[in-house]
């Protein structure tokens, strides 16, 4: 097991804090206090569009000037280094004094500091009657990019709920194998793509198809994305992804989903389901496991929502 300590903070909106909580939870099977989580797990933030900033913890003190002998007493060494203080929540009462706190770290660490290009990001911060010291590691937000795909639907997913989907999917193991049964114009697969992941899709319409292809050639991401029915799928995957079409259904456009969910079963045994509609009770009758689950509301009213649905057989 890793000894190291990570803090992590995170940032979201109120509408989204149920996300963001069902995220967590995936990646860290943690819940998060105060919008901190403390884990020995090592994640990048920017696969998240929560997770806000990851600190490797070096020290750990009571007081800033125990911080400051230790980096001192230790010889602490960084080369084109920069220091940062991080704000782990709004009620910190150091944010006023941020860069003069950097500047004392900075003046005891043994190399040269960079300020426009630095190699290393160091941070000091503190939480809860204790500091931290510790390397810096920043979400970088590029995904942010992927708002402007060249082709979207207004029914399509939004890139942070894609985020979210591929962590619950692979609970940020990138050596997991992920396809998107129904991937649509492919925010899905860009998010995994753009994370470091084995992922292809499948999209039962060839014009459709042909827009998430060049989706992803817009960005020069390379995944596979295969025209035809899912039902058709052979190969075996760690996790599928399955979001489902949103509109009244007819009786037997609800048949259909369940098909499409009946075959999931038989192509991984970790599946990640969305709809607009709670199906509990239905994913219960077909004696699937939910693992955990997840009302994400899309507005503060709560007005519009989706459920997505941990399931392993």
């Amino acid at each position: 097991m890793n000894n190291d300590q990570y803090i992590y903070n995170v940032n979201y909106n109120v509408q989204d804090y149920n996300l963001c909580a069902f995220e967590v939870s995936a990646l860290f099977d943690e819940k998060f206090e105060d919008k901190v989580l403390f884990t020995n797990k090592e994640v990048d933030p920017s696969v998240s569009p929560f997770l806000k900033n990851r600190i490797k913890v070096i020290y750990k003190e009571k007081t800033f000037n125990e911080i400051l002998e230790r980096i001192m007493t230790e010889d602490f060494r960084a080369s084109e280094f920069m220091v940062k203080y991080v704000p782990m929540y709004n009620r910190d009462p150091n944010i006023g004094q941020g860069k003069k706190l950097s500047k004392e770290v900075g003046l005891r660490i043994y190399g040269y500091p960079s300020f426009k290009s630095p190699k290393s990001m160091l941070s000091i911060t503190y939480y809860q009657d204790y500091w931290y010291f510790g390397y810096l590691k920043q979400n970088n937000y590029k995904w942010r990019s992927h708002k402007q795909k060249p082709y979207s639907f207004s029914s399509a997913l939004g890139g942070e709920m894609g985020k979210v989907l591929i962590n619950a999917a692979s609970r940020g193991d990138t050596s997991k194998r992920l396809i998107d049964a129904c991937c649509g114009v492919g925010t899905v697969i860009l998010e995994g793509v753009f994370a470091g992941y084995n992922i292809c899709g499948w999209e039962i319409s060839p014009k459709v198809a042909e827009l998430a292809r060049q989706n992803l050639s817009h960005y020069q991401y390379h995944a596979k994305i295969t025209t035809g029915d899912m039902k058709t799928i052979t190969e075996y995957y760690d996790a599928v992804i399955i979001d489902l079409p949103y509109n009244n259904f007819s009786h037997y456009d609800e048949e259909k989903q369940w098909d499409i969910i009946k075959h999931a079963r038989h192509i991984a045994k970790r599946m990640i389901i969305v709809t607009a509609t709670d199906i509990k009770e239905k994913l219960c009758e077909e004696q699937l496991k939910i693992v955990d689950y997840c009302r994400a509301e899309k507005t503060i009213k709560g007005d519009f929502a989706r459920y997505i649905w941990i399931c392993e057989n």
